[in-house]
């Protein structure tokens, strides 16, 4: 592995499958560590009654959540104020959300920044046939991540199993990582998919690669 001046941003604690958050966001939780909820682990049951499950979220003691773009967009059928508003009744702040970058990006990010998110994720690339490929991707990530940040917010990638898994002598996590500008463009650790593809988590998280927003 060779991109020492990148970082993976993770938690592995209560966002064991999508390590999202930093513990400088979450300061001030109960005990003074991380506790948040990545909203895709309720797919089967948000897109229903939405309030209702944010609703009950905020019961069970959370404070941070990663959202996701189902049926109903980003915001699941409000605006981003209109949303905003009641994660702010509930005591829940929406830290950042997986997303689709291919439609509509620029008005996503616009959005997303207005109600002070700080990361918007692509959570799927898939695997590709050559490490140019991922290159390509790469490039694609770069141009997100201008786009968010001028919107005062930043891109990250969330893996799968198929960017730890040798390609042409390479890891396509690596090419990915070293072809992408460490200003514009974050990498959002799933520690299931590392381990899934025979991986160390630790291996990859030490050398200076435990990315902090």
């Amino acid at each position: 592995m060779s991109f020492s001046r990148r970082q993976f941003l993770y938690n592995a604690g209560l966002m064991t499958a999508a390590a999202a958050f930093s513990q400088e966001l979450f300061a001030g939780t109960k005990g003074g560590k991380p506790f948040g909820l990545q909203l895709y682990t309720l797919r089967d049951v948000i897109g229903g009654d939405t309030k209702a499950v944010l609703r009950q979220v905020a019961s069970f003691g959370y404070s941070f959540v990663e959202g996701y773009e189902g049926e109903k967009g980003l915001f699941w059928g409000m605006t981003n104020k209109e949303y905003k508003a009641y994660l702010d009744q509930l005591g829940l702040q929406m830290v950042s959300s997986h997303f689709d970058m291919y439609k509509d990006l620029e008005k996503k990010a616009a959005q997303a920044g207005e109600i002070g998110m700080k990361y918007l994720i692509c959570p799927w690339l898939g695997p590709q046939k050559t490490l140019d490929d991922f290159k390509k991707a790469a490039d694609a990530f770069n141009k997100a991540g201008e786009v968010c940040k001028k919107n005062g917010l930043k891109f990250a990638y969330h893996n799968h199993g198929y960017s730890f898994t040798l390609q042409d002598g390479q890891y396509p996590q690596d090419v990915m990582m070293n072809n992408t500008d460490p200003n514009l463009v974050d990498f959002e650790m799933d520690i299931y998919w590392v381990v899934t593809a025979g991986q160390d988590p630790n291996t990859w998280l030490s050398q200076e690669k435990v990315m902090h927003l």
